[in-house]
C-alpha cells in the first residue's frame, strides 16, 4: 500500500496563526520526507478528507497549516493536542531547488507551501518574499519570512491591494532568477503574465478541489491536466498550455464555472 495507506496520527501541537488559520504539528516520517510543494490528504474522523500542503518540517514532524473555510476544515480546527487524524501521501510534484536569488510570492493562505520552501533553502540561497492577505491580522508568518514587501486588501498593513503591485516594484529593484508563486488562481494568472513580460522563470502551486489525490476522480482537472498527479507545482511553459487556467474552475460536484 505504501503512501496510499491511511496512517492514523496524534496531534502534537496546535498553533493559532491568524483568526482563521491554525497549524497542526504531527509526527509522520513519510510526510516529513516530502519536497516543498507536495501535499498530503488529511482525513478528519467523522468528517471528511482534504488536501493540505506541508508548510514545514521539524525532524520527523510536519506542520499542516489549515484555513477554516468549509465543514471539514471547521471540524479540523476543533481538534486539540492528542486528537487524531489520518494522513496519506505525500502526493504530486514539488518545487525545484531555488536558484540565487529567488522570489516567493504568496497570496493569503497560499504562503503555506512557500514557507516550507523558504525553511529548507533560505540558509543556502538568497530568497526574497512578497506576501499578501486580506487584512493585517490574516498575514501568515510575517516575522518568520521577513517579506521585502507586504500587501493587505484593506490597506491595514503595507500596500493597499493585492500582491501584484508590490511584486512589480520588487522585480524592478531586485535581480531575480526565478519566481515561485502560490495563492488564488486569479493571482497566479496575473503573476504568469508579469513573468512572461519579463522573461522570468516561474513555478506555481495550483489549488483545485481534490477528492482522491491519486488522479482517479477527475475533480482537479484543468483541461486534461490532473493537478493532484501532474502538479500541483507547474512551470511557466505548462501554465501557458492550460486554456482553462484562470478562466474556469470546477465545483465539488464537478460542474465547470467561471472563476
Amino acid at each position: 500500500m505504501g503512501k496510499d495507506k491511511l496512517r492514523i496520527k496524534k496531534i502534537n501541537s496546535v498553533r493559532e496563526e491568524t483568526p482563521s488559520v491554525k497549524t497542526f504539528k504531527v509526527f509522520d516520517p513519510p510526510s516529513a520526507r516530502s519536497d516543498p510543494g507536495q501535499f498530503v490528504m488529511v482525513w478528519v474522523p467523522g468528517s471528511g478528507e482534504i488536501p493540505l500542503a506541508v508548510s514545514g518540517v521539524d525532524d520527523d514532524c510536519v506542520d499542516l497549516t489549515v484555513k477554516k473555510r468549509g465543514s471539514t476544515t471547521e471540524d479540523l480546527h476543533e481538534l486539540e493536542v492528542g486528537g487524531k487524524l489520518g494522513i496519506r501521501g505525500p502526493y504530486g510534484n514539488g518545487f525545484s531547488t531555488p536558484e540565487e536569488p529567488s522570489l516567493l510570492v504568496g497570496g493569503g493562505y497560499g504562503i503555506a507551501p512557500l514557507r516550507y520552501l523558504h525553511q529548507k533553502y533560505s540558509s543556502e540561497v538568497r530568497i526574497l518574499v512578497v506576501a499578501g492577505a486580506s487584512t493585517e491580522e490574516e498575514l501568515l508568518f510575517p516575522d518568520e519570512l521577513d517579506p521585502v514587501a507586504l500587501s493587505t486588501e484593506d490597506g491595514s498593513r503595507g500596500f493597499g491591494g493585492t500582491v501584484l503591485e508590490p511584486l512589480k516594484k520588487v522585480l524592478k529593484e531586485e535581480e531575480v532568477e526565478k519566481v515561485y508563486a502560490s495563492g488564488p488562481e486569479k493571482m497566479i494568472h496575473r503573476v504568469l503574465d508579469i513573468c512572461r513580460g519579463r522573461n522570468l522563470e516561474l513555478e506555481a502551486s495550483l489549488e483545485r478541489i481534490m477528492k482522491c489525490g491519486v488522479g482517479i476522480c477527475g475533480s482537479c482537472l484543468i483541461d486534461g491536466f490532473r493537478v493532484c498527479q501532474d502538479g500541483p507545482v507547474v512551470d511557466l511553459d505548462q501554465l501557458k498550455e492550460l486554456e482553462e487556467f484562470g478562466v474556469w474552475e470546477r465545483t465539488f460536484s464537478g460542474k465547470r464555472e467561471p472563476i
